[in-house]
């Protein structure tokens, strides 16, 4: 298994981000210089914001393509696929839909998650975020914190994942990025959300590399929420990725799709990515944020 790369940086993608984010403060500046709010100026607030927010979105697109071709242990076809079917897409829409047979969905799915969450740590490394919560909410524990770093036992995945190289590899790098993100500190919070009972679901061995990854006090951005619920909607199974960037606006990442354990026959992913001034989005952001809120997980500066 590939420990993930470092990133390789450019003068010109490092001249071209600070143009870039140089033109949205000289607007906020513009755009903040009033004393007083008018339909204009809300107008200009919400331009501003929705700039913003999409030049880090763009960032971090452009980061995990680089990521995702530097993955020498990743098939071509697959590569291709991550940039037909997610990053491309995304980079035009704020949501996206991959469906199809799960041998092939799988790897493309969980693959550009894998890619983003690696993203997201470079992301807060450049200092282009000034918060970060990641929030797995999940049916069961995390799959990837259930499994030894590395590693995927097979009882964490269903019998025609088993055997599977490419879909086991998605289980496998995981394993590494949300322990990264689980060591990385504040302000970057990892919240590993799962309906009441969800971990007696895990096999004792499962059980174990979880608590362990818990209790263990270099994982300080960690958070076990054992919710309320014993019941979570297909259609909010997944996980949500809140970004503040460094003019404290919100970019939200979201998908949804089914564990490892259900992985068998068709499966359909879908991908929100963008502005909370993005309709579908925000939509997004409301069913998810009104389910765990509903289900006790009250996450600060996370409002509905």
């Amino acid at each position: 298994m590939q420990l993930i790369p470092k990133r390789l940086h450019s003068g010109r993608k490092s001249s071209y981000r600070a143009v870039a984010y140089g033109t949205v403060l000289l607007l906020a500046t513009a755009v903040l210089s009033g004393c007083s709010s008018s339909p204009s100026q809300d107008a200009g607030q919400t331009a501003l914001e929705k700039l913003d927010v999409n030049e880090l979105k763009m960032t971090m697109l452009a980061d995990i393509s680089s990521t995702v071709v530097s993955d020498g242990e990743l098939a071509s076809n697959i590569k291709t696929d991550i940039a037909r079917l997610a990053i491309t897409p995304l980079r035009r829409s704020s949501e996206v839909q991959i469906a199809g047979n799960d041998e092939i969905t799988r790897p493309v799915a969980v693959s550009f998650q894998k890619a983003f969450e690696q993203s997201l740590m470079n992301m807060m490394d450049e200092a282009q975020l000034s918060q970060a919560a990641a929030i797995i909410h999940t049916r069961k524990p995390t799959t990837p914190m259930c499994n030894p770093a590395g590693k995927a036992l097979r009882q964490t995945m269903s019998a025609s994942m088993q055997g599977d190289p490419q879909r086991t590899k998605t289980i496998e790098d995981r394993t590494v990025t949300l322990r990264r993100m689980a060591q990385n500190g504040p302000p970057m919070d990892l919240y590993v959300a799962y309906v009441k009972g969800g971990l007696d679901k895990r096999s004792p061995e499962e059980q174990l590399i979880y608590k362990k990854e818990v209790s263990d006090p270099a994982n300080t951005s960690l958070h076990d929420e054992e919710m309320a619920c014993t019941e979570m909607p297909d259609e909010i199974v997944g996980a949500s990725y809140v970004l503040t960037t460094k003019l404290g606006h919100t970019l939200y990442f979201a998908n949804n799709g089914v564990q490892a354990a259900d992985a068998q026959g068709s499966t359909l992913w879908r991908y929100w990515f963008g502005s909370l001034k993005d309709a579908p989005v925000d939509k997004r952001y409301q069913e998810v944020f009104k389910y765990l809120k509903e289900c006790g997980l009250d996450i600060p500066d996370i409002p509905l």
